[in-house]
């Protein structure tokens, strides 16, 4: 049985040798492998793991040209974007917060996965390291990357 495009199947090789992450945060993890989108899928709240040669481009929401019904807090709104568990536009820090659509756009990242459909979306809680950390790997698996 294959992998559906943008599923690691890990090798033995890739078991025992253990790298740490370029970036992480809660949301998010950038390996030398692959792109972890954490709290993924429902209900287990499992991670999704894309290696970088099925990756076309990742880029900021506000970049992706996401459109604001497009989002939604777990899940497929009214688009082609699969988002991670995470509150978007309210959050509890000390107090209920809500966050304006520039600041969604600009901490959320949306993968073009190759022969796919529906593209994987994150929130990140650093979104300068984050894509400092993936525009290194996808430049370097992609000699044709924008």
């Amino acid at each position: 049985m294959s992998a559906e495009p943008g599923y690691a199947r890990l090798g033995e090789d890739e078991q025992t040798t253990v790298q740490p992450p370029l970036y992480e945060d809660r949301y998010l993890a950038v390996t030398r492998t692959a792109l972890i989108i954490k709290r993924f899928y429902f209900p287990t709240l499992s991670a999704r793991t894309i290696p970088w040669t099925a990756i076309e481009w990742v880029r900021l929401a506000r970049d992706a040209d996401v459109k604001w019904y497009e989002l939604k807090m777990w899940g497929m709104g009214v688009g082609t974007i699969w988002w991670n568990c995470r509150a978007r536009a309210l959050t509890w820090d000390g107090g209920p917060r809500l966050h304006g659509m520039g600041e969604i756009l600009a901490t959320n990242v949306v993968v073009k996965v190759k022969g796919a459909w529906i593209r994987p979306g994150s929130f990140v809680e650093q979104p300068e390291a984050a894509m400092a950390a993936i525009g290194q790997l996808i430049y370097r698996s992609h000699a044709h990357s924008e």
